[in-house]
C-alpha cells in the first residue's frame, strides 16, 4: 500500500466527498446492483403512441460518400474504432480484440467480475466495438438514401448485439460508462430510422440498459469522473427520447445537471485536463441537452452556458489545421460521431458549415467562432498563441480530477508548435492504457514532452499500480501573457522540482516565422538539465546555421530572447524549421529515434531532439526554432 499516496488524497479531497463515496459503496452492496427503485414497474407503452421524438434530421444537399463507404465497410465488418477502420469479424465478435485477437473475453462471467486488466488485453478497444459505431453510419445511409437495406442492418445490429451479449455478462457489461453510451448511440440513431424499427423491441433493450447502468453508478469514488457523467448522459437521452421510459429521465436529469456545471471550470475547460475527454464531455453533455429540448423538456441555463463554454474553449485552442493539441490523454472516443473524422480534427466546434451540423441543426446556438487572436484559459494553465498562420500552445495547469490525476500528464511548460499546417513540435500522444502500463507509464511522463526535465525526476510522481493516479504536487500556473516587439509571449511556471530546489520558468514568444523558449531554472545546487523536443518527422539533421538564419537568430537576440545561439550547431527538421540552442552551462545537443501517438493505438515515427546541459544553478537554457519559407 502506497501510505503517501493515501495521505495525499486525504489532504486533497474534501471530507464530504469521501463521506459520499463510502454511503455509495455501501448503498449498492445493499442493493446488489439493483438500481434504488428496482421494484419501480416500467410504465406502458400504448400501441399507438406517438413516435420518440428525434435530435438527428435528414440533411439536404449533403455529401454523403464518406458516410456511406463507412456504412458499406461497416456491413463488411469493418468499424470505425478510434478513428481508423479495423476488421472486427463478420458478423461482429464483440468478445475478442480485434486489435490483439488473441485476447478474448468469456461471454458467461458477469460483467463486475471480468478481468479487465489481464495481461496483454486492453478492454477499452473492445468497449468501442460495443459501443456500435456502425449503427450512425447505418442511421445515416437510410436517411440519405432512403434504401431499406439500410434499417435492416440497424435493426439487425442491435438484435445480434443482444443476442450474443445477454444483459449484464461479459466485458460489454464491465463498465456503466460504456453500457450507457451504447443505449445513447441506440436512442440517438434511431431517429433516422424509427419508421422501420418497432419500438417495444427497442423498449425491452434500452430498460435492460438503464436499469443495469443505474444499479452501477460510477458515483463510488472519493472523485466522480467522467464516467459518472456518461452515466448520467444515457439515462436521461433514453428517458428524453423514450416516452415509455420517461422515469429515467424524470430520476435522473437532476443529477446530470449538477454534475456537468460541476465538471466545468469557470474558462470552460474540462476538469479532467484532458483535451481529448474535453471534447467527448462537450459531445456527451449537447445530446443531453438536445434530448431534452427535442422531448419539450429542457436544461437549466447554467447548464447550457457550461455545454457552451466547452466548445467556446476548445475552439479557442485549435490549431490552424482545425487539430486540437494533445493535453493529456486522448482515447480519440466520440460521443456524436456524425462525420468521419482523424483523431485530433476538431475543427467541427468552430466551423458552422461542418457536416455534424447539418444532421444536429438545433445544435447551431452552442457553436463557437473562430479565434483568431491569443487566448489564456486560466483554469486550465493553459496559454495558446497566435500570430499570422503561427500557432502554439504552452500547457502549465492542474492536474485533472481535482489533482487527483485522471486523465493528465507530467507536461508542465510542455509546448506544441505548428506553422500553418505544418506541426513542427507535437505531445507524444497516449497509444494505450492497460495493454502496456510501461508505455502507458513513459508517455504521460516527464521525459514524453516538450519541457525540462531536472535530474531525471518527475514533476509529478507516478504511482505505481496506478495509470490515472498523479497527484499533483507541481502546482503549475500561466503566470504572465503579453504582446511585445511583434511577439506574443506567455509564461508558464511550475513546482515540481522543488524537491530537488529548482522551480522551472518558460516563457515562451511567438512571431509570425518563428518562435523562441527562454527556460529559467531558479535554485542551487549542481543539476543535470534536459531539455526535449518531440518532431512528428523523420528527416531531421544538424548542420551550421546559414548566414540568412544566422541574422534571423540575431534578431531574436536583439529581442532580448537569448543569451547567445550556438550557430554551428543547429537542427533542421523536414527541411521546413530550424532549431537553434543556446545556454549558461557548458551543453550537448543529440538527435535520437521515437515515435508519436496521433490517436489511441496509433504510432509513427519520429525523433527526438535532446539538450543537455550540467552545471549549477540558477542558470537558463534557450532555443530558437525558424520557419524555413522556402518556394
Amino acid at each position: 500500500m502506497d501510505v503517501s499516496y493515501y495521505g495525499y488524497l486525504a489532504q486533497t479531497i474534501p471530507p464530504r466527498e469521501i463521506a459520499r463515496a463510502l454511503a455509495m459503496r455501501a448503498r449498492r452492496a445493499l442493493l446488489r446492483g439493483r438500481p434504488f427503485f428496482f421494484d419501480w414497474p416500467a410504465r406502458p407503452v400504448p400501441a399507438q403512441m406517438a413516435p420518440p421524438p428525434a435530435v438527428l434530421r435528414a440533411p439536404a444537399g449533403l455529401d454523403g460518400t464518406a458516410i456511406l463507404r463507412e456504412a458499406e465497410a461497416a456491413l463488411r465488418g469493418e468499424l470505425p474504432l478510434f478513428g481508423q477502420r479495423k476488421s472486427c469479424g463478420s458478423p461482429i465478435d464483440y468478445h475478442r480484440d480485434p486489435l490483439a485477437p488473441g485476447i478474448e473475453y468469456d461471454p458467461s462471467v458477469p460483467g463486475e467480475r471480468v478481468d479487465l486488466f489481464q495481461r496483454g488485453a486492453d478492454a477499452k478497444v473492445m468497449w468501442e466495438v460495443g459501443r456500435l459505431p456502425q449503427l450512425w453510419r447505418f442511421a445515416q445511409a437510410f436517411s440519405l438514401t432512403g434504401n431499406p437495406s439500410w434499417a435492416q442492418a440497424w435493426r439487425e445490429t442491435v438484435r445480434h448485439f443482444r443476442d450474443t451479449n445477454p444483459a449484464g455478462l461479459g466485458v460489454q457489461w464491465a463498465c456503466a460508462m460504456e453500457v450507457s453510451l451504447r443505449a445513447m448511440s441506440v436512442a440517438l440513431t434511431q431517429g433516422l430510422v424509427r419508421d422501420a424499427v418497432d419500438a417495444p423491441f427497442l423498449t425491452d433493450f434500452l430498460e435492460e440498459h438503464c436499469t443495469w447502468v443505474a444499479g452501477h453508478l460510477e458515483e463510488t469514488g472519493a472523485i466522480r469522473t467522467n464516467h459518472y457523467a456518461a452515466d448520467l448522459v444515457g439515462l436521461v437521452v433514453v428517458g428524453a427520447l423514450f416516452p415509455g421510459l420517461r422515469r429515467w429521465f424524470d430520476a435522473f436529469a437532476p443529477r446530470l445537471w449538477e454534475e456537468i456545471p460541476r465538471q466545468c471550470r469557470a474558462d470552460g475547460t474540462h476538469f479532467e485536463s484532458s483535451t481529448g475527454y474535453h471534447r467527448l464531455c462537450a459531445e456527451m453533455f449537447l445530446a443531453a441537452v438536445l434530448s431534452a429540448r427535442a422531448a419539450g423538456l429542457s436544461a437549466p441555463d447554467r447548464v447550457e452556458r457550461a455545454v457552451r463554454g466547452l466548445f467556446r474553449s476548445l475552439a479557442a485552442m485549435l490549431k490552424p489545421s482545425g487539430e486540437m493539441p494533445q493535453i493529456g490523454d486522448l482515447d480519440s472516443c466520440r460521443g456524436l460521431p456524425l462525420a468521419p473524422r482523424s483523431a485530433l480534427d476538431a475543427s467541427f466546434v468552430a466551423d458552422a458549415t461542418a457536416p455534424e451540423w447539418a444532421w444536429i441543426p438545433s445544435a447551431q446556438r452552442f457553436i463557437s467562432e473562430p479565434r483568431r487572436d491569443s487566448a489564456v484559459l486560466p483554469d486550465a494553465g493553459v496559454a495558446v498563441l497566435r500570430s499570422g498562420d503561427a500557432w502554439m500552445c504552452l500547457s502549465a495547469g492542474p492536474n485533472g480530477q481535482g489533482g487527483t490525476g485522471g486523465h493528465a500528464h507530467n507536461d508542465k511548460n510542455s509546448v506544441e508548435l505548428s506553422f500553418g499546417s505544418f506541426d513542427v513540435l507535437v505531445d507524444r500522444g497516449t497509444y494505450v492504457y492497460a495493454r502496456d502500463p510501461q508505455e502507458r507509464n513513459a508517455r504521460r511522463g516527464t521525459a514524453a514532452h516538450n519541457t525540462v526535465q531536472v535530474d531525471g525526476l518527475e514533476q509529478n510522481r507516478i504511482i505505481a499500480g496506478r495509470l490515472f493516479a498523479l497527484p499533483d504536487t507541481a502546482r503549475a500556473g500561466i503566470a504572465a501573457m503579453e504582446r511585445r516587439d511583434g511577439f506574443d509571449l506567455a509564461a508558464g511556471e511550475h513546482r515540481g522540482y522543488e524537491r530537488s530546489g529548482i522551480v522551472h520558468r518558460r516563457v515562451a514568444a511567438l512571431g509570425t516565422d518563428c518562435a523562441a523558449f527562454v527556460d529559467e531554472l531558479r535554485g542551487r545546487g549542481e543539476h543535470l538539465f534536459q531539455s526535449r523536443w518531440h518532431v512528428p518527422h523523420e528527416s531531421v539533421i544538424q548542420r551550421r546555421a546559414t548566414a540568412g538564419e544566422q541574422e534571423r537568430l540575431a534578431a531574436l537576440q536583439r529581442s532580448g530572447l537569448t543569451f547567445g545561439y550556438d550557430l554551428e550547431r543547429c537542427v533542421e527538421v523536414a527541411g521546413k524549421a530550424l532549431f537553434a540552442f543556446g545556454a549558461t552551462l557548458p551543453w550537448d545537443v543529440s538527435v535520437g529515434h521515437s515515435d508519436v501517438s496521433p490517436g489511441y493505438a496509433e504510432k509513427k515515427p519520429a525523433r527526438c531532439i535532446r539538450i543537455d546541459a550540467a552545471g549549477a544553478a540558477p542558470a537558463r537554457l534557450f532555443t530558437a526554432v525558424l520557419f524555413l519559407r522556402k518556394p
